[in-house]
C-alpha cells in the first residue's frame, strides 16, 4: 500500500487531504510542522501545509534533500501566491489550492495525488536512467573495468588517494607487473615517486616527469603524465598515468649530447695543441743539440736525456689528441665486419699468448656484410680488445687466474629514432675485475683515464668513431664478473662517402 506523511496542523483542509487518500488506499501519516526528520524515507507522497514564509519553507527545502524521490505537495490558500513561488523554489512538486469549497477542494486534492504518483514515477525513471548512465559512464571511464584495457598506451588508473585501481595490458610490460600483483598499491612506492608527486594527484593536478624503474635486473626510464579524472558531477575521482618507455630516447640524448660535447673538447683541444707543439719542436731540438755535447756517462747528460723522454711523451699525448680532434674523412665501402676482427686477433695473437688470454669468437651463419671504414673499425676493435687484455692481466692474482676475451657477432633488430631496424652487434667480453659503476657513465668522456700513464682517449675515439657510423657503443659489468662492451652498427649505412669494391681486410694498416 502507498503511504503518505503530512505534515499539518490537523487544519479542515489537511484532515479533508487524509479523506481523499484513504479513499484512494493511501495510508496517510499525520506529523507536526518541523518534524521532517521523522519522516520515513519510503514514504511514496508528501503534504505539507504552508502557513507562513519560514517555518514551512524550511520544512519543504529539508524535505526536498532528504527525499530526493517524494514529490511534495503544498497546501496553501489561493490568497498566498508569494508563499507558492518560494515554495516551488525550495522544492515542491505541486501544490493544492484551497478555496473553501468542499467539493471542488475534494476534486482538487484528489487529482494531486494521482500528479504526484505520476511524478514519483518519473523521477524514479528519471534515477534508474541517470544510475545506467552513470555506469555507463564508469564503464568507459579509464578505470581497471573500462576502457583502459583497450587503450593501446601503457596506463595506470588511480583513485584519489594515488592507490592503483587499474592497470592495462600495455602497463604491464613496462611496469613488470600483472594488473592483480599491484591493485590497490601505492604509485608512489612502485615508482618511487616523490612526495610532490602524490600530492597532486590528491588535488587532481596535472603533471609529468620521468622515473627510473628497475624490472627484471634491467633499468628503465619511463616517462609519465598523470591527468586527473572528474566525474559527470566534476567530482575528482583520482587520474589516469599515462606511461612511455624512453630508456633509448634518453640514451640517443644522452649520446647525442655527448658527442656534441667531444666535438666542442676536440675542438679546443686541437687549438691548444698546435700552440703547444710549435714550442715543444722547438725545445727538442735544443735538447738534441745540447745532448751530444755531453759526455754519457755524467749526470748533466741523464737530466738531459730525461727531459728529451719526456718532450717526447708530451709529443705522443698530442699526437694523441690531434687524433681525436682530427675529423678524418671516412673511406666507407662494404666488407664483412668478421674479417676485420679476424685481423685484429691476428694482430694481437702474441700479446694474447704472452698475457695468457684465450680468445674464444662467436658468429652468427648469414651475417650481412655492413658499409665502413674498415680502418676505423680496426682502430675501435684493437682498443677494445687491448683493454680487455690490460684489465685482465693487472687485476688482483692474476697469474693464478684463466683469462678468457670472447667476441660474439650478430645480427638484431634495434631501435634507432623510434624505428627497428637491422643492425649487427659485435660484443666483446671478458672475464677481468669489469669498471666500477661510478665510473661507467665516464669511460667515454675525453682525457678520462684510470692508467697511470694513460691519455683517456682511446675510448673517446672510438665513441665518436662508432657515433659517426651512426652506431652505438655501451660498457657494463657482467653478471657473472668481467666487461662487457657492445657495439651497434647498421646494416644499411647510407653515406656520400662510399667508394666501390670490397675491403681487403688482411692488408688493413693499423
Amino acid at each position: 500500500m502507498p503511504t503518505a506523511a503530512l505534515l499539518t496542523h490537523l487544519s479542515p483542509s489537511a484532515s479533508l487531504v487524509q479523506r481523499v487518500l484513504s479513499h484512494q488506499a493511501i495510508r496517510a501519516e499525520i506529523f507536526p510542522p518541523g518534524a521532517t526528520h521523522k519522516i520515513s524515507f519510503e514514504t511514496d507522497l508528501v503534504y505539507a501545509e504552508i502557513l507562513n514564509d519560514s517555518e514551512s519553507i524550511d520544512d519543504i527545502e529539508q524535505l526536498h534533500e532528504r527525499l530526493a524521490l517524494t514529490p511534495i505537495i503544498g497546501m496553501l490558500a489561493v490568497n498566498r501566491l508569494d508563499l507558492a513561488i518560494k515554495a516551488f523554489r525550495a522544492g515542491l512538486a505541486d501544490i493544492v489550492y484551497f478555496s473553501g469549497d468542499m467539493t471542488a477542494d475534494s476534486i482538487e486534492a484528489a487529482n494531486s495525488v494521482f500528479r504526484a504518483l505520476r511524478k514519483r514515477q518519473s523521477l524514479i525513471a528519471s534515477r534508474q536512467l541517470l544510475t545506467e548512465d552513470e555506469r555507463h559512464e564508469e564503464d568507459t571511464m579509464p578505470t581497471s573495468g573500462g576502457f583502459v584495457h583497450q587503450m593501446p598506451q601503457p596506463a595506470i588508473v588511480l583513485d584519489n588517494t594515488a592507490h592503483i585501481v587499474g592497470v592495462n595490458a600495455a602497463a604491464e610490460q613496462i611496469i613488470g607487473y600483472i594488473e592483480s600483483e599491484v591493485l590497490g598499491k601505492s604509485i608512489v612506492r612502485l615508482l618511487n615517486l616523490s612526495p610532490e608527486e602524490q600530492k597532486k594527484i590528491i588535488v587532481a593536478q596535472s603533471s609529468r616527469g620521468e622515473v627510473t624503474l628497475q624490472t627484471n635486473q634491467q633499468s628503465k626510464t619511463i616517462g609519465y603524465s598523470i591527468s586527473p579524472r572528474r566525474l559527470s558531477n566534476g567530482e575528482h575521482d583520482g587520474a589516469v598515468m599515462m606511461f612511455k618507455d624512453i630508456t633509448e630516447d634518453k640514451v640517443r640524448r644522452q649520446q647525442a649530447e655527448k658527442a656534441e660535447k667531444m666535438q666542442t673538447l676536440g675542438e679546443i683541444a686541437a687549438a691548444i695543441s698546435h700552440e703547444v707543439k710549435n714550442p715543444l719542436a722547438g725545445i727538442k731540438s735544443m735538447v738534441q743539440a745540447v745532448i751530444m755535447d755531453l759526455d754519457p756517462t755524467t749526470e748533466p747528460y741523464q737530466y738531459v736525456k730525461r727531459i728529451s723522454q719526456e718532450v717526447d711523451r708530451i709529443n705522443a699525448f698530442i699526437e694523441s689528441t690531434f687524433a681525436f680532434a682530427r675529423h678524418k674523412r671516412p673511406r666507407i665501402i662494404r666488407v664483412e665486419i668478421t674479417n676485420i676482427i679476424d685481423t685484429v686477433a691476428a694482430l694481437l695473437e702474441q700479446n694474447f699468448k704472452t698475457n695468457g688470454v684465450e680468445l674464444t669468437k662467436i658468429y652468427a651463419p648469414n651475417l650481412p656484410t655492413i658499409r665502413v671504414d674498415p680502418d676505423q673499425l680496426h682502430q675501435v676493435f684493437l682498443n677494445v680488445m687491448l683493454n680487455s687484455v690490460e684489465a685482465m692481466v693487472q687485476q688482483p692474482n692474476a697469474a693464478s687466474k684463466k683469462h678468457r676475451l670472447t667476441v660474439s657477432v650478430k645480427q638484431i633488430q634495434y631501435a634507432q629514432v623510434g624505428e627497428l631496424k637491422p643492425h649487427i652487434e659485435i660484443i666483446f667480453q671478458d672475464n677481468g675485475p669489469g669498471v666500477p659503476e661510478s665510473l661507467l657513465s665516464k669511460v667515454f668522456d675525453p682525457f678520462f683515464t684510470t692508467k697511470p700513464s694513460g691519455t683517456g682517449l682511446g675510448l673517446a675515439i672510438c665513441f665518436k668513431i662508432v657515433s659517426e657510423h651512426s652506431g652505438r657503443i655501451d660498457i657494463a659489468n657482467a653478471k657473472e664478473g668481467g666487461a662487457v662492451v657492445s657495439i651497434k652498427l647498421p646494416t644499411i649505412y647510407q653515406s656520400r662517402f662510399e667508394t666501390s669494391g670490397a675491403a681487403n681486410p688482411t692488408a688493413l694498416s693499423v
